[in-house]
């Protein structure tokens, strides 16, 4: 008799790319791909993703359940399922969108712990893990030249998948264009960072990093950026990844607990590719409060700067600094 197949392993839960008449050309169009690994962000994040503004038809969605959550399955295949159809705008202008060229949902069963800061806290006791594992499974799954990536945790404007493609349509050399996210604190009163940088590195190490300030106007050059909004050319993502994954493991300091993406990112740009950042795409960050969903947005940001200290082998993280340094 043959081995039950084990139910735990990682699998497709939707995958609508062989049908009985044909394969789909995963080839063309774009894909469109977004991490999941909270329940609590799905309708509020789908309600806004109901809201942007593009082709359905050329857009190969890839939906990535980062964990053994059920309860996440429920969620994430109610609205694959809808979206494998024609399907109604939740607002007053009845508009309809076509299905999507395909639709995959991809359910990893990794446990999704918190993640642990500090400068003696091993990669392995991290979440980090489970993001790296993803970006891995992620890469594998690509099959279009382009394609935009977004959190779920993270609501972007009606307008931010066409301009970002747009902006990387334009510059031929850039490997990522990213919109605008702040980060976020326990404290609502807190002022904190955006999520887009340039930075100071050797051999490998980050020696300082400053966020930009949300006064910026514009596109402008970084050199890396979070994983929360951006489209990007497959090709350099590729080559990034590569750099990045053969070094990862070579880290002597603690990168790994607070920068996984400004390192890929900054990879990308390493590999010949710049990194873009466009101002007029400002996204917004959810986060539990209480009982309710707070949204951090761009106004709740300021310049912060992370600066490795030699003597102590450690990191300075979130200094506020009083004007935007400009990169020469």
């Amino acid at each position: 008799m043959p081995k039950p197949k084990n139910r735990f392993a990682p699998r497709f839960l939707i995958d609508n790319t062989e049908t009985r008449r044909k394969k789909r050309d995963m080839s063309r169009g774009f894909t469109m791909v977004i991490c999941f690994s909270r329940p609590w962000c799905v309708k509020p994040f789908f309600s806004d993703f109901d809201r942007l503004e593009f082709d359905r038809s050329k857009c190969h969605l890839l939906i990535y359940n980062n964990t053994n959550d059920p309860f996440l399955d429920e969620l994430l295949i109610k609205f694959a399922k809808r979206y494998q159809q024609w399907h109604k705008r939740k607002y007053n202008d009845r508009k309809l969108f076509p299905p999507f060229a395909s639709i995959r949902l991809y359910k990893s069963f990794r446990p999704y712990g918190g993640i642990v800061f500090g400068q003696q806290v091993a990669f392995d006791s991290s979440k980090l893990p489970t993001i790296l594992e993803m970006q891995r499974d992620i890469n594998k799954m690509i099959t279009t030249k382009t394609f935009f990536m977004l959190e779920d945790d993270t609501l972007v404007p009606p307008h931010a998948v066409e301009r970002l493609f747009k902006i990387l349509k334009n510059n031929n050399d850039a490997g990522i264009v990213s919109g605008v996210e702040p980060t976020r604190s326990p404290r609502l009163t807190d002022r904190v960072r955006l999520g887009v940088y340039y930075l100071r590195r050797l051999d490998g190490k980050i020696l300082e990093r400053i966020s930009l300030s949300p006064d910026t106007k514009g596109v402008k050059n970084v050199d890396a950026v979070g994983f929360y909004c951006f489209a990007a050319r497959t090709e350099a993502w590729h080559k990034g990844f590569n750099i990045f994954n053969n070094n990862f493991y070579k880290q002597k300091t603690a990168e790994p607990n607070w920068a996984i993406d400004t390192l890929l990112t900054n990879d990308v740009q390493r590999a010949g590719f710049r990194v873009l950042v466009d101002f007029n795409t400002p996204c917004m960050h959810m986060q539990v409060v209480g009982d309710r969903i707070y949204n951090w947005a761009i106004d709740k940001a300021v310049p912060k700067l992370d600066f490795y200290i030699e003597k102590y082998d450690c990191y300075a993280q979130g200094v506020d600094i009083p004007c935007q340094q400009k990169k020469s």
